[in-house]
């Protein structure tokens, strides 16, 4: 920003919506306090990637005389996309571009620059050696991002199957492998862009320049990352529906073994993993700054497991109307330890309408290799300081909602999830044709993997703060995972002494890795009924699934406990939100119900179907402590099917579709394009062909 006699402005190129007024032929002014403007982020971008792939896969069996079968698979598939995003910008959370006082393009620089600004504009008395400035917010509107992904998936499985007696045995050899590449085009490289601004020649960048003749091209960089995932697996099965026999029938057994070694390599650009390094003015760099604008350092990692398995299974007919079902699993993992998990279920049928199920499992998830061996991060996100905000709550001297990082590292002190799972049902058959369910579950997770949040440190940091008060300012105990920076503004101090806090700065970084929280109950209730009709104008046929869900609680332990307890006892303000604890049904992304209907009819080599879909509302707990509603949403899909033959004997098959029939937009919600994108789909009314071969 720059000062004339009206106070401070912003300056852009001429012909921006967001010029106030023109200061002469090609930079126009904002006055500062006249209105808040901001860059459309959606003036050109995707908000789906063009999509281009193709798909490959073949089928190898073969009887041996010996009785034997041989069998392969073999598969490919290739994508690749392309995608506009909206500009970079530079981050936040990081030290913003300077401008030195001789660059040519500065508009106070020396008198005898070209490009400085008339005395009527800038007032006089300003230094004729040149101001420097400073670029805040400022966002490189003169290409767009466009970012290529192509991955390549092949798959790769050779075996053999056969029987001895009663038993059948299965062998088999499994091979996948994955390999992504993204390149995204027109990066700004901080270090290319701090040489450009501070050129003193007409060749360097000129920030006040329409959408041409900036010289931008000197500072744009393309970043690449690679990814690569493998998997081998040996797994052999032995079977048999008649192991020995009860008064009800035969008991049937599994049992079986895998071997899989799984790895993954993640290469990064070299001037985002640390490779080309870049130190901005404040002494910033690698790993909390990169060389791209707005991109946050990543270094390379890699990883790998091997993975041992046995499992078995019996399934015995306790009575001629009662069957039971049990089942166990051990897994050795070479990274995460061992686990065994078990399962007990059972179908008994009362009568010959009626259906009763249940079952008690356990189940297990090991931590994905990516959190166990992921470098350090650093992430930029915009948070609300909740320290400040109880010192400035009218923030009327301090900033309270600013840009910080979040770094992670990978934990080798993960456990895997454990859970238990239970249900009770019933299917009812009343009539021909009709089928009704009816289920009970519950889902009892233990040391789920996520993490703490940000917030949350935050809050707990100023609980902290709270409880040390200003006896001891030189030896407060505060929360270690909140990194400040020890500037603090000296208009702030009084404030600081009125709310009883030794005073304190700016949040530089949150530590905040994955870790194993506490219990997670889910619990709700399914609901199905299928109808199928056959008549002389056709089949018909109707689905109805509703999941209403009744419970979903995260219990809190250890230092969210204490974030809890604190709020409940009044010490930690109310208007600081402790997120992801207690209930969150209907919160974020976790409606109370969903509905699937579907009406198919079917004759001869016709087939039209109607699908629909109800997501239920939830509320969106914002960072500054607010609930936003946001209400169901209802889409219904429409296609029609006709099949014939091509060539002969090649069987096909046409669909013409219509998605979202009556046109339903996604609710408004505070994310990226303006909806919840984990929930919804915001693509309107929009229709499709579809044309199948299969060769026989």
């Amino acid at each position: 920003m720059i000062t004339d006699s009206a106070g401070e402005f912003e300056t852009y190129p001429v012909g921006d919506s967001r010029c106030e007024y023109t200061i002469n032929d090609e930079v126009c002014g904002a006055v500062d306090g006249q209105g808040t403007y901001r860059y459309n982020l959606n003036e050109n971008r995707d908000l789906y990637s063009e999509l281009e792939r193709s798909n490959l896969y073949a089928y190898l069996n073969h009887d041996f005389d010996n009785g034997m079968e041989g069998f392969g698979e073999f598969s490919w598939y290739n994508s690749d996309t392309n995608t506009i995003r909206h500009p970079s910008s530079r981050s936040s959370a990081v030290a913003k571009f300077r401008m030195a006082g001789d660059a040519y393009y500065n508009p106070l620089g020396p008198c005898t620059s070209p490009n400085r600004l008339p005395e009527s504009v800038i007032g006089t008395g300003v230094s004729c050696d040149g101001l420097q400035l400073e670029l805040d917010n400022y966002r490189f509107t003169q290409v767009p991002r466009i970012v290529d992904v192509s991955g390549d998936t092949y798959r790769l499985l050779a075996g053999l199957r056969g029987e001895v007696g009663t038993w059948f045995w299965e062998g088999a050899y499994t091979w996948s492998r994955a390999d992504r590449e993204d390149i995204t085009r027109n990066r700004v490289s901080n270090q290319l862009m701090t040489e450009a601004l501070n050129d003193t020649t007409s060749a360097g960048f000129n920030p006040f320049a329409p959408t041409t003749g900036s010289n931008i091209e000197r500072a744009l960089v393309d970043v690449v990352r690679k990814n690569e995932q493998e998997l081998s697996m040996i797994d052999f099965k032995m079977s048999s529906s008649e192991v020995f026999d009860l008064p009800a029938g035969s008991v049937g057994m599994v049992v079986g073994f895998e071997y899989r070694d799984e790895s993954f390599i993640d290469d990064r650009d070299p001037r985002l993993d640390g490779t080309i390094q870049f130190t901005d003015v404040s002494g910033n760099t690698f790993p909390y700054i990169s060389d791209v604008a707005n991109s946050s350092p990543t270094a390379d990692s890699s990883g790998d497991r091997q993975v041992t398995s046995l499992y078995t299974e019996l399934q015995i007919p306790v009575l001629s109307n009662l069957d039971v079902q049990l089942a166990a699993r051990y897994e050795d993992f070479s990274d995460v330890g061992s686990t065994t998990v078990s399962k007990v279920a059972f179908g008994y049928r009362p009568f010959e309408p009626l259906l009763i199920r249940g079952s008690w499992s356990e189940a297990f998830r090991a931590p994905n290799l990516v959190t166990i061996n992921e470098a350090q991060v650093a992430r930029s996100n915009t948070r609300n300081d909740f320290g400040c905000l109880v010192v400035d709550p009218d923030e009327t001297v301090l900033d309270c909602s600013y840009g910080m990082q979040r770094t992670a590292a990978g934990s080798k002190s993960l456990r895997p999830e454990t859970s238990d799972n239970y249900s009770i049902g019933l299917v009812f058959e009343p009539v021909e044709g009709l089928t009704i369910t009816y289920d009970k579950w519950s889902i009892e997770k233990s040391d789920t993997i996520g993490l703490f949040g940000e917030e949350n440190h935050i809050a707990l940091d100023l609980l902290r703060r709270l409880s040390a008060g200003t006896s001891n300012c030189a030896a407060v105990a505060t929360n270690p995972a909140v990194v400040r920076d020890t500037d603090i503004p000296t208009d702030s101090l009084p404030l600081f002494a009125a709310a009883g806090l030794c005073p304190f700065g700016e949040v530089a970084r949150v530590d905040d890795n994955y870790t194993n929280l506490d219990k997670r109950t889910v619990e709700g209730t399914d609901i199905g009924i299928y109808y199928d009709l056959e008549t002389e104008l056709g089949d018909f046929g109707f689905r109805y699934v509703g999941t209403f869900m009744d419970k979903y609680e995260q219990e809190a332990d250890g230092q969210a406990a204490e974030l809890v307890a604190a709020q409940a006892a009044g010490t930690l303000p109310a208007s600081v939100p402790v997120v992801g604890f207690a209930s969150l049904i209907g919160q974020n992304g976790n409606p109370e119900r969903k509905d699937t209907v579907r009406a198919s009819w079917s004759k001869g080599d016709w087939a039209v179907r109607m699908t629909g879909l109800r997501y239920g509302d939830f509320v969106q707990l914002l960072s500054n402590g607010q609930v936003f509603p946001i209400p169901e949403m209802t889409t219904f899909n429409l296609s029609d099917d006709y099949n014939f033959n091509m060539i002969g004997d090649i069987d096909s098959r046409i669909r013409l579709g219509m998605n979202n029939v009556q046109d339903e937009r996604a609710p408004l919600a505070d994310d990226s394009f303006g909806y919840f994108a984990d929930q919804h789909r915001d693509l309107g009314r929009y229709y499709y062909v579809d044309l199948r071969f299969r060769l026989l």
